[in-house]
């Protein structure tokens, strides 16, 4: 027969200390997620929408010639 020890019984200053650290480590966890959201979420008033109807890409500036267009070339002619 094999003898097996039996546990005893942590102290109740040692459980008090792992719920202390367990009760800070929750409060730490939750000030970094109050940070992050904080931190990810744009301040102010959101952007004014665009209104029904349109694309949302706001005025096209046209700038250039007809030729630039085409070829696809911002620049000057060679």
């Amino acid at each position: 027969m094999t003898a097996t020890r039996e546990r005893s019984q942590p102290s109740s200053r040692v459980m008090a200390t792992m719920r202390q650290a367990a009760d800070t480590l929750r409060h730490v966890n939750d000030e970094l997620v109050r940070a992050s959201e904080a931190i990810f979420r744009p301040a102010g008033a959101p952007p004014p929408r665009p209104p029904a109807g349109t694309s949302g890409t706001g005025a096209t500036i046209v700038t250039g010639s007809t030729e630039a267009a085409a070829t696809g070339h911002a620049g000057r002619a060679a």
